[in-house]
């Protein structure tokens, strides 16, 4: 008897716990189209226009334990952000694929899984040459060297990303502007 409860109450939590899931997991198209394709607008100055913005800006990291921004060092800085888009990535990752959204997800999952990659390879060492205190010359090469070899791509996945998003707003009728 106490067996057999315990396989009850087992398969109970179970099946919850999967309901629940499932349920987070399934959302609305409003809802899929804000995770997926409006947050692309952190991505909106990757390249020289971001990194620049960055260096000229005081470099600051939240901590946690105080909770508030204090200061750090560029390379931590820009590692905070990725950090960021990391965590957004992720959201975009748990989203339930399916016929309807497949597109979409999979052109957003494209192009922030090449802005990290290329941010991680490419920022990461142009804030450690601002931190070392290389000349403005050094950085100012980095930063064209950085976009040479990458502006065409990361503009073809956000171009991609937002015809598929414009199509999906259509089929579902999300009140939406695009400024491709």
């Amino acid at each position: 008897m106490k067996k057999t409860l315990n396989n009850s109450l087992l398969l109970f939590v179970l099946i919850t716990a999967s309901i629940i899931s499932t349920s987070c997991n399934n959302l609305s198209p409003e809802k899929t189209f804000e995770i997926a394709a409006l947050n692309s607008n952190l991505l909106s100055r990757f390249g020289s226009k971001d990194i620049n913005y960055k260096l000229e800006s005081e470099p600051q990291i939240y901590d946690e334990t105080q909770k508030k921004m204090i200061p750090s060092s560029y390379y931590d800085y820009f590692k905070f952000d990725i950090t960021n888009l990391e965590t957004q990535f992720k959201r975009i990752q748990e989203i339930n694929e399916d016929d309807d959204n497949k597109e979409l997800l999979q052109a957003s999952k494209d192009l922030f899984s090449y802005a990290i990659a290329k941010q991680k390879e490419g920022y990461l060492p142009i804030a450690k040459l601002k931190d070392e205190k290389a000349s403005p010359e050094q950085i100012e090469k980095a930063i064209a060297d950085f976009d040479a070899s990458t502006r065409n791509e990361i503009d073809a996945k956000f171009t991609k990303l937002m015809n598929v998003a414009k199509i999906y707003t259509d089929k579902h009728n999300i009140d939406a502007k695009f400024g491709i």
